[in-house]
């Protein structure tokens, strides 16, 4: 069987662990265990992390990224430096992945974790640094917890040891999630970490809306996720503001302002043109090892099984997911009620999909579905 189609812009997002050091106030952690999601919380089972990658180099499929991160702090988990390094290997060996991505606010990158992290693989290796904030009050008011300091020392250590021993990866990301409780002191963010980095002799540049190609340092401005439309759009609005004042390049639907809200349940001008990429393009996958479509799916809505039960290529290349890619494709999202809601498919932060892929992976399901029907067809006839 050949492998399944490589889709441009796809990422599989891997939850090491949903507990966290810190409550930033964008994300479901700050709810504690209010939340769903955070009612229990633990470790990804690190053999069911090893699987994982192993089943992706066993059927040949290839990611255009893997990020360990989803809703906690992944340089907790005690085994991250096993899974990093096997994750690294795929990449490196056999193309699994084009990049390995790791999201970390910085209060766990101690000088252990950053000599696990320091190499010259021929892996692209970003990690964003996600700080959003500059200022001490800021940072309490946007992060929940006053580790400031802390953070603001580790990360100092870090691009000195980077500095110090020359090593190419891992590319640093300054990460500023742009809002209203933040946006005045965005250009101070900017300007300190250009500053630390050239004090270093690291290249280093800002870039808003997509983090550019390439392995110099990167001051990044990143448009905020909201939970409605009306918040969506003013959250845009500001952030679109904030880039331009700065001279940072924007994305087309964000520089020239284009609306960002509309429903996947309304009538639609062509439901190919408009399913939601998820479904193709990027699963994720909880620290207990259920397998969704979407990182805003955090109670698991739209959950097709798990890793316990079975490998990750049956679940996400198998007959469910395929029957759910045909009925996304026409614009139906009867049974998932999550996606009815969302307004996300035409924000910045969202893979884009084309008919063609949608074809391409569907001639893959139906050759594969085929093969795997065959043999119970004639098993049955005998």
């Amino acid at each position: 069987m050949t492998p399944p189609p490589h889709l441009p812009g796809s990422y599989l997002v891997v939850e090491l662990t949903n507990r966290c050091s810190l409550a930033c106030v964008h994300c479901s952690v700050s709810e504690g265990k209010a939340h769903p999601h955070h009612a229990h919380s633990g470790y990804l089972d690190p053999r069911l992390a090893l699987g994982l990658v192993d089943d992706l180099v066993g059927v040949g499929a290839r990611f255009d990224a893997l990020v360990l991160f989803w809703l906690g702090e992944p340089l907790l988990h005690p085994a991250f430096p096993l899974i990093w390094r096997h994750a690294l290997r795929a990449a490196a060996r056999h193309g699994t992945f084009g990049k390995v991505e790791v999201h970390t606010n910085g209060t766990h990158l101690t000088a252990a974790r950053s000599q696990v992290a320091l190499n010259d693989a021929d892996v692209e290796q970003p990690w964003h640094l996600s700080l959003d904030a500059i200022d001490r009050q800021t940072y309490l008011r946007v992060k929940g917890l006053d580790r400031f300091a802390l953070v603001q020392g580790n990360v100092e250590a870090f691009l000195a040891a980077k500095a110090r021993t020359g090593a190419r990866w891992p590319r640093p990301v300054f990460q500023f999630i742009v809002g209203d409780n933040n946006v005045a002191e965005a250009r101070a963010f900017r300007e300190h970490w250009e500053g630390r980095c050239r004090a270093l002799g690291l290249p280093v540049r800002a870039a808003a809306g997509h983090v550019p190609p390439g392995e110099d340092a990167i001051v990044f401005f990143r448009q905020l996720d909201c939970p409605t439309a009306a918040e969506q759009e003013r959250c845009n609005a500001l952030f679109r503001t904030e880039m331009l004042a700065q001279g940072l390049a924007l994305p087309p639907q964000a520089a020239h302002g284009e609306k960002l809200g509309e429903k996947l349940g309304e009538k639609l001008e062509s439901a190919r043109a408009t399913a939601c990429s998820g479904f193709w393009k990027s699963p994720v996958v909880s620290w207990q090892g259920e397998v969704t479509t979407c990182t805003r799916d955090n109670l698991l809505h739209n959950a097709v099984g798990s890793l316990r039960d079975r490998p990750f290529s049956a679940l996400w290349w198998g007959d469910r997911m395929a029957a759910r890619r045909v009925a996304v494709a026409e614009g139906c999202y009867s049974g998932l009620e999550l996606c009815q809601r969302c307004f996300i498919p035409k924000s910045l932060n969202y893979s884009e999909l084309s008919p063609g892929e949608i074809d391409r992976q569907a001639t893959w399901d139906a050759a594969h579905t085929a093969a795997h029907t065959a043999p119970d067809a004639a098993e049955a006839a005998r």
